[in-house]
């Protein structure tokens, strides 16, 4: 099973991950930060202390004055001999602070366990006094006092960071989806009609159309490509429902003749006038419906994909060979047609695509032009391609909406369908092989009537 994503749910992670980044580089620089001063101010505290036993212990006047309550232990020695201990450290007779030699003048902080088992820090002086003899000694205080209170207020501080941490994570996981949630209303609303679309029958969907209350960029892109693909589909229907209609009324006439026949023959067998033309009119009707569906079947093969071989064809020899194709049909159809061709060499192209285009626009310029009249056409050589034109002067003048009408299948301009020759193919599949070979299909009518239809091919 595909696992199904959210892009609420992936936007919402996504900014709560990167706020909560944000605020754990700034509260571990403020924990550390914190942690620094704590420090700093306890090594200030024991600086203080040694600095005040070092002025007493030299004051003739002030003696030290201990308290054996004091959270301060020291101990001094003098040329390596122990001549003061604290008060507090009276119980513990056989023990000795931290006595590490250090360089002279010099201040050290260390890690130590005081006498009572409790962590704690020393800090460690060395330094020369001189007498007022004019003799010196070699001075050593150690001043330690128990990390246990600074443990403690660092632990509070921590729990305190942590906690405002996960309220401040909570606060943003809340405003984010907020802030998402009201960004995506736009979606959801598109969603939401979405769903009543597939919803509604389809009588209710043929005016359906997408809106949005608010127009944002992103969400009227999709529903102006929704509202798109709605219109190509209906039009896509109404067209599959009007070719099934003109296809059955194609093939329904000349059943229709052909039963009719074979009713009228049957009910008068012997009637010479019927027997002698029967055979004909069967064969010609047979040949009516032949050739409508061999169009529909060219069609149908044409609006998907066919086979290209492209190859060096010459424009004079293919339309000596459409005009004895079409003689049967228009008998001064050499004289009728007004060649024009300016190439200076072949034409690279399908020979069964080229050739069904010009068979098609040549019938149906001959076709649709007084008997009488010559069509033109016209082979010019451009920069980036060749135009094929095919020119004629119509009987009908068309409008631009009958113009573009002209390449659907079976449409005819006579709604009637009278003419039994004609069947509103030959444009279509012109328009589908134009398709496939990625070329050009424009269709024009001028004011004076000539009626123009062009295939530009790129070389």
């Amino acid at each position: 099973m595909i696992k199904t994503r959210s892009i609420k749910r992936n936007l919402i992670n996504t900014i709560s991950a990167i706020f909560g980044l944000f605020i754990i580089i700034v509260y571990t620089f403020i924990d550390t930060s914190i942690d620094d001063w704590a420090q700093q101010q306890f090594k200030t505290g024991l600086k203080e202390k040694m600095e005040q036993i070092k002025v007493l212990l030299h004051d003739d006047v002030t003696p030290i004055v201990d308290n054996s309550s004091s959270h301060y232990f020291y101990q001094i020695w003098k040329n390596n001999q122990t001549i003061k201990r604290s008060a507090n450290l009276h119980p513990y007779p056989e023990l000795n602070l931290r006595h590490t030699k250090i360089a002279t003048n010099s201040h050290q902080l260390v890690q130590i366990i005081m006498p009572n088992n409790t962590p704690g820090q020393a800090l460690l002086s060395s330094y020369i006094h001189r007498n007022k003899d004019g003799s010196s000694d070699y001075m050593y205080i150690t001043v330690a006092t128990s990390t246990k209170s600074l443990n403690r207020i660092t632990g509070i501080l921590d729990l305190l960071l942590i906690g405002s941490f996960l309220l401040s994570m909570v606060i943003i996981r809340i405003v984010t989806k907020k802030i998402v949630s009201q960004g995506l209303l736009p979606l959801d609303s598109l969603n939401q009609q979405i769903k009543t679309f597939n919803n509604n029958n389809d009588d209710s969907n043929k005016h359906f159309i997408f809106d949005g209350n608010k127009h944002y960029s992103e969400i009227d892109l999709i529903i102006n490509e929704l509202n798109n693909f709605l219109a190509i589909n209906r039009n896509s229907i109404e067209n599959e429902k009007r070719i099934t209609s003109d296809i059955a009324h194609e093939i329904k006439t000349p059943i229709a003749e052909l039963i009719t026949l074979t009713e009228v023959h049957q009910r008068f067998p012997d009637d010479e006038r019927l027997a002698k033309t029967f055979t004909d009119d069967i064969l010609q009707i047979s040949n009516r419906m032949r050739i409508i569906v061999e169009n529909l079947l060219l069609l149908q093969r044409t609006s998907s994909t066919i086979e290209l071989y492209k190859e060096p064809l010459y424009m004079m020899v293919l339309l000596d060979e459409i005009q004895q194709r079409l003689a049967f049909k228009y008998s001064n159809i050499t004289s009728r047609m007004t060649i024009n061709i300016q190439l200076k060499s072949a034409i690279i192209a399908d020979e069964f695509s080229l050739k069904t285009i010009l068979t098609n626009l040549i019938d149906n310029a001959l076709f649709y032009s007084l008997p009488d009249d010559n069509i033109k056409i016209n082979v010019l050589d451009n920069t980036q391609q060749i135009s094929i034109e095919v020119v004629n002067i119509a009987t009908i003048h068309y409008s631009t909406t009958e113009l573009e009408k002209l390449i659907q299948p079976l449409y005819q301009y006579d709604s009637s369908r009278s003419n039994d020759s004609r069947y509103g193919l030959g444009l279509s599949i012109v328009s589908n092989i134009c398709k496939i070979n990625n070329y050009r299909l424009s269709i024009t009518q001028s004011v004076n009537g000539d009626f123009s239809v062009m295939v530009r091919m790129p070389k």
